[in-house]
């Protein structure tokens, strides 16, 4: 048997290890934001539209051209805080592992670390829909819509969120996709000053059916099946949750399909599509700048050099922090997982969508 102080800590151990070693791969619309962490409760934005302005030759001996940089702009946000537990009490082989001082034994605390991480696991990924449902709502309206109604909104230019209307849908085979394509690609290279002519266009496997069935892809498309091995986008060929379904031209630009259908249960017991089924999002292969930034969050440290308020609330950066704790007066352990992201579209004007069904 093991002391049941020494059990503790090995337990609390192996479920950090069996947690770890389980993270899930990352999901499609995710994929496209880096990972950033801070350590503190606020995250910033810097966002400066630049121009293409050229330079203007002087004559030798004058003075220069001056130029001031002055247009740009610092926003701070409070991410969202989740905050997701459960009680281990309830598991059957707690009692067997902790129920009495010599209750504990190396196999039952390997059984029961591997049931509680494998639980954290799922509330971990329950975090991961909800990043997933902020990269959608960005790419979708620019709005990271919250239940607390702190919405965030990133103030997406108007010409970025077009309705293709009637005639425009692809629903109509004689509906004018090229023209439609390039005012996209258009946009974020002028609005957005993207350079890259290589674009990805998400859709879902409705969009794409309609699309499929008009008379410019039948025509003039010149769509191409290739293998993701042929696709220069690592992170979206790791990535889950949407099949690759080749390229398309488009006048000057080069189009990778994406089908993306994923969905997420909310929290009345629905079951909703992460982008609507009716709209298709184009964004740059590269030369983009989305952050997946994640706030500090609150831990109880304790500082052993104090014999008196020898505990305190800090902030611990990360994108993920587990805690566990004995709750006194339900008689309840509770381990839970703390994350506080917020997906930041820096590169704002390099997002373009559109209503391609009615």
């Amino acid at each position: 048997m093991i002391p049941i102080q020494d059990a503790r800590n090995i337990f609390t151990k192996a479920v950090v290890g069996v947690y770890e070693e389980n993270i899930p791969a990352p999901s499609f619309l995710r994929s496209f934001f880096t990972t950033k962490t801070a350590v503190t409760k606020e995250v910033s934005i810097e966002v400066r539209r630049d121009t293409e302005k050229i330079a203007v030759d002087v004559l030798r001996g004058t003075d220069g051209n001056r130029n001031q940089f002055t247009r740009h702009s610092e926003k701070i946000f409070v991410p969202p805080f989740y905050n997701e537990y459960f009680d281990i009490t309830a598991l059957e082989r707690y009692d067997r592992a902790f129920g009495h001082p010599e209750a504990g034994d190396y196999p039952t605390i390997g059984l029961l670390a591997d049931e509680v991480g494998g639980k954290l696991l799922k509330l971990r990924n329950k975090i991961e829909r909800a990043k997933e449902r902020q990269c959608a709502q960005v790419f979708e309206t620019g709005i990271v819509e919250l239940k607390n109604g702190d919405n965030i909104d990133y103030k997406r230019r108007a010409e970025s969120l077009v309705d293709l209307g009637s005639g425009g849908y692809w629903s109509d085979p004689t509906a004018p996709v090229e023209d439609q394509l390039i005012a996209g690609a258009k946009f974020i290279r002028n609005k957005g000053k993207n350079v890259y002519p290589e674009l990805v266009l998400v859709l879902s496997s409705e969009g794409w059916a309609n699309l499929k069935r008009t008379n410019w892809f039948d025509n003039e498309a010149k769509f191409v099946k290739v293998t993701l091995l042929d696709v220069n986008m690592p992170a979206q060929v790791g990535a889950t949750g949407a099949v690759y379904a080749g390229r398309m031209t488009a006048g000057a630009y080069i189009y990778n399909v994406y089908l993306y259908d994923e969905v997420y249960t909310d929290e009345t017991g629905t079951t909703k599509p992460y982008l609507p089924t009716n709209k298709a999002v184009i964004l740059p292969v590269q030369g983009h700048s989305f952050l997946m930034q994640h706030a500090g969050v609150p831990a109880i440290l304790a500082d052993t050099t104090q014999a008196e308020f020898n505990e305190y609330i800090g902030m611990i950066a990360g994108e993920y922090y587990v805690n566990n704790y004995i709750e006194r007066k339900r008689k309840a352990h509770i381990f839970e997982l703390y994350s506080a992201p917020l997906a930041l579209p820096v590169s704002v004007d390099m997002i373009y969508t559109m209503q391609v069904l009615a």
